[in-house]
């Protein structure tokens, strides 16, 4: 092939030269990266040893979730070489299973809570987490809690412990919960946006954000209920570990202006006097009392640090003897659904219609699996991808496999649709839930186009051909069509919540309308069976299936040989340690928690619902409300 003579041509030739070139080094340094971690995995791991005396340190970076979000196994392996966490998630499962055997550990003597990193999560989880450190507790081993400042979350978890340490510049900042929501109607009407709803229910203010510039009667009333039952628990429970009456709770956050004035605003020693916190020390001198409490050890090289071993670490150490805990040919099936539910496939982290389907299916078809427990936590999606979970579920139930739903911090509307086959419903009592009914939503930009001088025409067949252009009003025919269907998923929904929960379509319609329910007014209302946490499910479940002894066996998405490689290598103690040789100080440039940042990931998230929502009709069962409820 002749060269080009052009100056372009050698120019561009050059460029293509330079680019291969570019592409072959990067390529062979990243081979020889992982060729050299492949073979430093061979080499042998140190053993990770617990000191007798450790405290467990419980210091979770981010937000506590029943199933971690699904990350590509080599982008995680590069995060974990610079200390960084992807998705900002910690496990509960490895929470509670470190707490507990921690209890009966001789190598542990205590807990030590380090909460400054954790962000929001669902109450039912810290409420898992809470209960667990209470057992803890039972077993005579002390909790220490420190922080430099207390989120109503974080605080929450530090009430359970036996002494709770503050910093002398910090507070315990209670507010109360709420959820409000953003509303677009006049941004959408000022870009000319023209948003269709469609929805049953009186309640069903999923789509209010769309059509309203504020909160209907309606949505305000069912809120008001739910959110209030909510905290009623938090300051009951929070009123019983501190030795408070809840109402001196709600007294401290609507005075709080008055009792800082008085105090000279310091409150730290507003929260040390109202007996939130029992000590108030710097960091050095909170580390001195843990040291003098727990005793110290050789931590990270340092012998001034109290002696501990963190969650991880912990699991890593002790993996061997939790597995001994089961062993079973029976067992009881584990399927996590966490997440937004769309149709398709989707990753840990979302629900795909058609992958939970194929999980499903493989528990049926697994003879040494005797029942199985769905773990919800879910505020719907898509209809379609709904049914397509039930269908499944309800084929096997006719099998003969027992299903239990453990319901986690929430599972509302379609997460409610696909708890309908089970034999029984768990709900921890801050679950949120409910939310039948369903809507649809379609935008239409014609008005938009028309301030840009962008005009639509054209020609069809029938009355509904082109119908649904995005560029063209709305017909009547197309509306119409959209709320018949939208009607019947209605009917279809409740005769499923009735036949399931025995009871009649009048009795579900009046507790259905698209209203949120606490799990405690859920279970006095008959929509769920049992009040408790994941725990007690699988324990009823293998009741159900009349097993005496059985093993726990997680069903979730399998790896690609390529994939579960690279995830062994991530794993690998050595591999980890040889990596952080090269780490990079990182900063932080800017704090999820901050105001800008909620608003924006607020916005975000709305937008991309909108963007991802897939259903074949358009019809969708969400509760949008329940979306912005995080434990802060």
């Amino acid at each position: 092939m002749s060269k080009p003579q052009s100056t372009m041509g050698k120019f561009f030739s050059g460029l293509a030269k330079l680019y291969r070139g570019f592409r072959a080094v990067v390529l062979n340094l990243l081979f020889i990266f992982i060729f050299l971690i492949f073979i430093g995995s061979f080499l042998g791991q140190p053993p990770i040893v617990v000191q007798r005396g450790s405290a467990l340190l419980i210091n979770p970076n981010g937000t506590i979730v029943d199933q971690l979000t699904f990350v590509e196994p080599l982008d995680a392996l590069l995060a974990d070489s610079l200390d960084a966490n992807i998705t900002g998630e910690i496990l509960l499962q490895d929470v509670l299973d470190a707490i507990d055997y921690a209890a009966t550990d001789e190598a542990i003597s205590s807990i030590v809570l380090s909460l400054n990193n954790l962000q929001a999560s669902g109450f039912s989880k810290l409420g898992e987490i809470g209960a667990a450190l209470l057992r803890f507790r039972e077993s005579g081993k002390k909790v220490y809690a420190y922080g430099d400042n207390y989120s109503q979350g974080q605080y929450y978890l530090a009430a359970h412990a036996d002494e709770v340490l503050l910093h002398s510049m910090g507070m315990v900042n209670l507010e109360g919960f709420s959820t409000y929501q953003y509303y677009y109607k006049e941004a959408l009407d000022n870009l000319g946006v023209n948003v269709h709803i469609f929805r049953v229910g009186e309640y069903k203010s999923a789509v209010e954000p769309f059509e309203r510039n504020d909160m209907s009667k309606a949505a305000r009333e069912a809120n008001a209920e739910w959110i209030g039952d909510l905290w009623q628990q938090y300051i009951s429970e929070i009123g019983q570990m501190r030795d408070l009456e809840p109402a001196f709770i709600n007294d401290y956050i609507n005075n709080m202006d008055q009792y800082l004035a008085e105090l000279f605003g310091d409150a730290a020693q507003l929260a040390l006097e109202s007996n939130l916190v029992d000590q108030i020390l710097s960091r050095g001198e909170a580390n001195d009392y843990l040291a003098a409490e727990i005793g110290t050890g050789n931590n990270a090289g340092r012998n001034d640090e109290f002696l501990s071993v963190g969650i991880m670490n912990y699991l890593s150490a002790r993996k061997d003897s939790l597995g001994e805990l089961q062993q079973s040919n029976d067992k009881v099936g584990l399927i996590v659904a966490s997440g937004t539910i769309y149709d398709g496939r989707r990753d840990a982290g979302e629900i795909g219609g058609d992958s939970l389907q194929e999980l499903i299916s493989q528990a049926r078809k697994n003879d040494n699996i005797k029942a199985l427990v769905l773990r919800i936590d879910s505020g719907g999606g898509s209809a379609f991808a709904s049914e397509v979970i039930r269908s499944e579920l309800e084929k096997l139930r006719n099998d003969g496999k027992p299903l239990v739903v453990s319901m986690g911090s929430m599972a509302a509307s379609g997460g409610y649709w696909i708890s309908t086959p089970a034999n029984e419903i768990w709900a921890s009592a801050s679950t949120i839930t409910g939310s039948i009914g369903i809507f649809g939503l379609y935008p239409t930009f014609e008005d938009s186009f028309e301030k840009l001088g962008l005009n639509t025409d054209g020609i069809g067949t029938t009355e509904l051909a082109g119908a649904f252009a995005v560029g063209r009003e709305l017909p009547d025919l197309a509306s119409n069509i959209l709320q018949s269907m939208l009607e019947e998923g209605y009917q279809q929904f409740i005769s499923l919540v009735a036949a399931a929960r025995n009871m009649t379509l009048e009795e579900v319609d009046a507790i259905a309308q698209g209203r949120v329910w606490s799990g405690e007014d859920a279970f006095e209302l008959g929509l769920v069976d049992n009040l408790g946490d994941l725990d007690a499910a699988i324990v009823s479940a293998a009741g159900l299936a009349e097993l005496d002894s059985y093993e726990v066996q997680l069903i979730e998405q399998q790896l690609s040989p390529g994939q579960q490689l690279i995830q062994d290598l991530t794993n690998s103690v050595i591999v980890k340690s040889g990596i952080k040789l090269a780490r990079v100080e990182q900063k932080t440039i800017f704090k999820p928690g901050d105001v800008l940042a909620s608003f924006f990931n607020t916005l975000n998230a709305d937008l991309n619902a909108l963007l991802n929502y897939n259903d074949p009709r358009g019809l969708y069962l969400q509760c949008q409300e329940c979306q912005p409820v995080l434990f802060r």
